[in-house]
């Protein structure tokens, strides 16, 4: 009768532990349905492996261990070992390993769907989905949410996945057309080690050993470089799998993952200045070293317990339609990418056109020929779309002209300007061709910026950009759901490009948010939000050490088609949308005129050759100086003055004594000064150092003159004060300053006239400006409005008039 998971897993390990105590023999029976493989890497320059074999004593399970290790590579004093193993947990998924880095943990489970996808195969389209969580009880805490769960996945597990993707994708044969997913769950973690990193090595480890065809393995690891007088000639020191302590101190760190030969996925950022391009290849042949050593563990984990790979189906899409539409359409398309059209929307529906006239008359013209390779117009659509990948590729190769006629290193068209939103605190718009960018910035206190509750890394950021591609930018329906991973994902590459040309806490204490809006979209947008940003923050008055500039790089290569070695390529500058959908890299460079700032690598072929990326860099370095001297010419420094909008942030002082009088009984004083003023007033230390926090420029200086007022408030006998009248009496009227002091004034220190009632001519909320006449031991003091009047002309006794 049908049974539930749990209950046939239930009664297998009750009937294996049962065996294990009558029949030991009976028990290695069962060892194949529960077999653990521990695959170790070690990080090191050479490589060698050993075997050895342990059980778990008094258990049905067995284990085998095998040991590939390259000696021993010291990180922060403790050599840094990644391990695979699998049988032993979630035995009825397809690939899946329990990867250890340290005491961090992640399950990694492969999967995939017994239905073919037609509609992929035909579109050339992987199936592929990842997801990545962080538990909470891998650190030993109960979420703060309110159900206290986990909810939806936090922007690093997001950018988690799309590494993951990134890194596997390529690897997939599009035939395979059926649903595949890797599922990451961070179960343990000790802090010291990126379970992002760990998850990629755990995925490509779990594809290995399923039944999933997939030409892996992958590896991935971080390295961070050092600036230092004692570098390898450049000044640059590399530490490889550094700790998230050794990380966060780095002047550059790299996120990078490649297979034997080829880089697959990057992801880089400079912490405090711009990275000369010759480090950051350094650093990436330095990357490419470490992961080689992950990958034979991979295969020898494959060899052990991994599953037959599923054939792959014929692909739906023939050679011979490929070669039909080939031979049917190419002059026409070629005729149509010679007419250089600049817009984007033309030149789709000039494709869109001519795609229906030729898939009609082939159906037309060689119904024989349709009829017995059984193409229809979805097969033709994807052959024509291939063919005119091949006919851009072939022009590019052959002849260096682009789709809208430009050479392979021209840009598009370059604009920027900055101020023209009124109220935000700073604005810029950056156009690159049919790419449109429109940023804006808007100053917090400290207590604005972002808290990150992650397993690892740092606890706050004051920077955050936030970038939005709205449906209306490629001038189409829908959206309006919520982000999406792509907006996540360019946003974080956009920020952390920016970030290190970002000023201290200290200098500029300040938390900024940049909200870029792609408002005009053809490829680069996110390479936009970059330079926009950019001059948004300097129209702000943030100060950024210098502009950083960003352009992303394509690539076309010719490979062969049996041994994979590129036979010739070509780089492109600045790349549209139609070149990244046809071409083969996306390879997005940020950085200021002295060095790179972020790196985003991704690609389709199966690796990019680092060489090639090497020189890409280089190629982007020329690019971006052209791209930095548009923006210059739009705002070339810092603004000194802030708008009026904008926050404004400043320090004062009181003489230590006042410092209770400013908080007054239960902090009401300080309490009514915020609400007055709007602004955010902090007492630093005992010595009455405040900083000062204004919402604006009005907030900011009223703040100011309530604190002056307070410190000038101390009264002594002689000074001044404008006071106010808090009760009248019979005999005078109680009198308070500014600074809390209270004390009467008689009715006799009114004026130097007689005066018969108070309350004629004083009444409660009155301002009075008064003398302080006299002040004793306990602080009562004796107020005195006569003493400030002049005296009046003594009167001359009658008969004595002058003559």
């Amino acid at each position: 009768s049908p049974s539930s998971p749990s209950t046939v897993a239930r009664c297998a390990m009750r009937r294996a532990f049962a065996l294990a105590r009558r029949d030991r023999g009976a028990a290695a029976a069962l060892q194949h349905r529960a077999v653990t493989v521990v695959v170790s890497a070690y990080f090191r320059t050479d490589y060698a492996t050993a075997a050895a074999t342990a059980a778990y004593p008094g258990s049905a399970i067995a284990a085998a261990t095998v040991s590939a290790r390259a000696g021993d590579r010291t990180v922060d004093g403790d050599a840094r070992v990644v391990s695979f193993e699998s049988g032993r947990l979630a035995r009825l998924t397809d690939g899946v390993v329990l990867a250890r880095a340290g005491d961090t943990v992640a399950l990694c489970a492969a999967t995939t769907s017994r239905d073919y996808d037609a509609s992929s195969a035909i579109k050339g389209f992987v199936p592929l989905m990842v997801d990545y969580r962080e538990r909470s009880y891998a650190k030993g805490k109960i979420p703060s949410t309110f159900p206290r769960r986990e909810g939806a996945p936090k922007e690093r597990e997001i950018l988690a996945m799309r590494v993951i993707d990134r890194a596997m994708r390529p690897l997939f044969a599009k035939e395979y057309a059926r649903e595949i997913m890797l599922q990451c769950v961070v179960m343990a973690s000790d802090g010291g080690e990126d379970p992002g990193v760990l998850c990629v090595n755990g995925a490509s480890a779990a594809l290995m050993a399923s039944s999933i065809p997939w030409r892996g393995p992958v590896g991935a690891c971080r390295v961070a470089a050092f600036a230092t007088a004692d570098g390898d000639g450049d000044g640059y020191e590399f530490v490889v799998s550094p700790s998230d302590a050794v990380n966060e101190d780095a002047d550059f760190t790299l996120f990078y993952a490649g297979n034997e030969g080829r880089a697959l996925m990057i992801e880089a950022q400079a912490n405090r200045r711009g990275v000369p391009e010759a480090v950051v290849a350094r650093a990436l042949r330095r990357a490419h070293d470490a992961v080689r050593e992950l990958l034979p563990p991979q295969l020898e984990l494959a060899e052990k317990i991994g599953k037959p790979k599923s054939p792959l189906p014929p692909p739906l899409v023939t050679k011979a339609m490929k070669e039909k539409m080939y031979d049917v359409a190419k002059a026409r398309i070629l005729s149509l990418y010679e007419e250089h059209i600049q817009d984007k929307h033309e030149r789709g529906r000039k494709m869109a056109e001519l795609q229906a006239q030729v898939i009609e008359e082939i159906i037309n013209d060689h119904a024989d020929w349709v009829s017995e390779s059984n193409a229809d117009e979805a097969l033709l659509g994807s052959a024509y779309f291939q063919t005119c990948a091949r006919v851009m590729r072939e022009r590019v190769l052959d002849d260096g002209v682009r789709v809208d006629g430009r050479g392979v290193r021209d840009l598009r068209a370059l604009d920027g300007v900055t101020g023209g939103m009124p109220v935000v605190h700073g604005s810029a718009l950056f156009e690159r061709g049919n790419t449109q960018a429109l940023a804006t910035v808007t100053l917090g206190s400290l207590e604005d910026q972002q808290r990150l509750d992650n397993l690892t890394g740092p606890t706050s950021k004051r920077l955050m950009l936030h970038y939005s591609f709205p449906s209306f930018s490629v001038n189409e329906t829908g959206g309006g759901r919520g982000i999406s991973r792509r907006e996540v994902g360019h946003g974080a590459l956009a920020e952390k490009s920016l970030l290190a040309v970002f000023p201290e806490e200290t200098t500029f204490p300040f938390a900024v948010r940049v909200n870029a809006e792609t408002l005009e979209s053809n490829g680069s947008s996110s390479m936009a939000a970059v330079c926009s940003g950019s001059m948004a923050l300097m129209d702000a008055g943030v100060p950024i050490t210098e502009h950083v500039g960003a352009i992303s790089i394509g690539l076309i290569m010719d490979e062969d088609e049996d041994s994979g070695e590129v036979k010739r390529y070509a780089l492109m500058d600045d790349i549209m949308g139609l070149e990244d959908v046809l071409g083969d890299m996306d390879f997005k460079i940020a950085g200021t005129r002295s060095g790179v700032t972020g790196i985003q690598l991704d690609c389709k072929p199966e690796g990019i050759p680092l060489d090639i990326l090497i020189e890409a860099m280089e190629r982007a370095s020329e690019a971006r100086q052209r791209v930095i001297d548009v923006m210059e010419r739009a705002v070339s420094s810092p603004k000194k003055e802030l708008k009026d909008s904008a926050p404004r942030f400043g320090r004062a002082s009181i003489p230590p004594s006042l410092i209770g009088k400013l908080i007054g009984p239960q902090g009401s004083n300080i309490k009514a000064l915020e609400k007055d003023t709007g602004a955010k007033v902090s007492i630093i230390n005992d010595d009455g150092e405040l900083a000062v926090f204004g919402q604006n420029k009005a907030s900011y200086d009223a703040a100011i003159a309530h604190i002056e007022a307070l410190a000038g408030s101390i009264v002594e006998v002689g000074s001044t004060h404008v006071t106010t009248v808090k009760e009248v009496l019979a005999f005078g009227a109680i009198l308070i300053s500014p600074g809390g002091d209270e004390g009467l004034m008689h009715v006799s220190e009114f004026a130097h006239e007689r005066t018969e009632n108070a309350s004629d001519v004083y009444k409660v909320g009155d301002q009075v400006e008064v003398k302080c006449v006299a002040k004793d031991a306990r602080g009562s003091v004796k107020w005195s409005r006569k003493a400030l009047l002049p005296k009046p002309a003594a009167a001359r006794p009658p008969g004595r008039e002058k003559p």
